[in-house]
């Protein structure tokens, strides 16, 4: 499992892998969820580091089952896009994101970042089940601009 074998690897790609994610190729409903989840799990754990909060341990134990279909649907994302190493593109887009919020969340002291961000841990330890996945989903709508959409070539071909 990815969260369990290495998520400090997982997390480094998702958060600012929009660009390069988006660019490399055209992203259906679930797969833009499954993104968004894994981004989300990603800036948790870096920032759960950082503020040496248990926020992160307790969010992966309870949506394991959600988080782990999430990781499934990018790599069949990525295989049907014809990748022929698709468990490794996921990982080092969630490593460079990982990366990126470090940098970014690096720039302020850790008492004021921690202090900032105790709402967003209380979030996270109510997200659980369909609570999570309606998350997800929320997370997505405000995004979705960030990634291009696949087109029905039917729908289209008829508009």
């Amino acid at each position: 499992m990815w969260f369990k074998r290495g998520v400090a690897t997982l997390a480094a790609l998702v958060l600012s892998a929009n660009g390069a994610f988006a660019a490399s190729s055209c992203f259906q409903k679930d797969a833009l969820e499954a993104w968004q989840a894994v981004r989300y799990m990603t800036e948790l754990m870096v920032l759960n580091d950082t503020c040496r909060v248990h926020v992160y341990e307790s969010f992966i134990k309870t949506n394991f089952a959600a988080l782990d279909a999430y990781h499934k649907e990018l790599v069949a994302h990525f295989r049907e896009a014809g990748d022929r190493h698709p468990e490794d593109t996921v990982d080092r887009y969630v490593t460079h994101a990982a990366n990126e919020v470090s940098e970014k969340d690096g720039q302020m002291p850790t008492a004021e970042l921690c202090a900032e961000k105790a709402s967003y841990f209380a979030n996270a330890q109510s997200l659980a089940g369909e609570k999570f996945r309606q998350f997800v989903a929320d997370l997505m709508a405000k995004r979705k601009s960030d990634f291009r959409p696949c087109v029905d070539e039917h729908t289209a071909a008829t508009h």
